[in-house]
């Protein structure tokens, strides 16, 4: 059987993407009418590296149904957020409408971006669970880069790729999957992502490819783009639970108890 082109892989992630933007609807870590009632749905970490963003022009990659750029609308930025998926794009207009809110969205596969969108932002800013769907990160690096004025960052706060090497076997971690080895990734899915794995929200099955990336490789990327790396952090929490160990730490985060390993990583990037 002919393999399936990174493009085939995109494109059914697309499909994908608006099966799971009609659910996270109901989705607890997204908590849309948690969100329509003033919540800031950014993580801790999103908020600590973005700092304060009145007044900045600012684009979000990979924004999905647009919470996270709203948020920042209401901290007083001038936001473009975009997505591959039209179902995504749609919510999220839809909220901004319902709730006020000056952002612009735009619908495309990130690859294509620089064909419908112009223009220079102070910030461009990608949050959880972005990286792993892109296969060229270089490609990715190079037309981020280019969304940013000089003098202005490209800010990212990711999944750290540790944690998705290990799996939970009775209660402890242990290591299921290497990084360098077996890089693409294809899961059948029939449950979206919720703020506790027991919260999970069905879908219709489908599928969803990704790539692992090590932090070297989003880094260097970053800096073969011509940006440069002013800060990069490594933090023992997460902005969900992942796997059946982790714990809630009254921060809207989740920890493994003890902080054996990092979590979540970002990196501030400078033109």
């Amino acid at each position: 059987m002919t393999s399936m082109s990174d493009l085939d892989k995109i494109s059914a992630n697309r499909e994908g993407f608006n099966l799971r933007a009609r659910a996270h609807m109901q989705s607890s870590y997204y908590d849309v009418e948690r969100f329509k009632q003033g919540h800031n749905m950014l993580r801790r970490l999103e908020r600590e590296e973005l700092g304060d963003v009145s007044g900045k022009s600012l684009l979000e990659l990979q924004c999905h149904i647009g919470v996270n750029s709203l948020s920042l609308a209401r901290m007083g930025a001038k936001v473009t957020g975009t997505d591959i998926a039209d179902d995504a794009i749609d919510i999220a207009r839809g909220l901004a409408t319902e709730l006020d809110l000056d952002a612009n969205f735009v619908q495309a596969n990130l690859y294509d971006l620089p064909k419908v969108l112009d223009g220079q932002f102070d910030m461009v800013f990608t949050g959880y669970g972005t990286l792993s769907f892109l296969p060229d990160i270089a490609g990715w690096a190079k037309i981020a880069a280019q969304y940013v004025k000089p003098g202005g960052t490209l800010t990212i706060v990711e999944i750290h790729p540790i944690l998705t090497l290990f799996g939970d076997v009775d209660g402890e971690l242990r290591v299921a999957r290497s990084l360098f080895q077996s890089r693409d990734v294809h899961h059948e899915m029939s449950a979206t992502y919720a703020d506790r794995i027991e919260d999970e929200v069905e879908v219709e099955t489908h599928s969803i490819y990704g790539w692992r990336w090590t932090i070297e490789e989003v880094l260097n990327s970053l800096i073969d783009a011509g940006l440069t790396i002013e800060r990069v952090r490594e933090v023992p929490y997460d902005a969900r639970q992942r796997l059946p160990l982790m714990v809630p730490d009254g921060d809207h985060n989740w920890r493994i108890q003890g902080d054996p390993i990092p979590l979540s990583f970002a990196c501030v990037a400078r033109k």
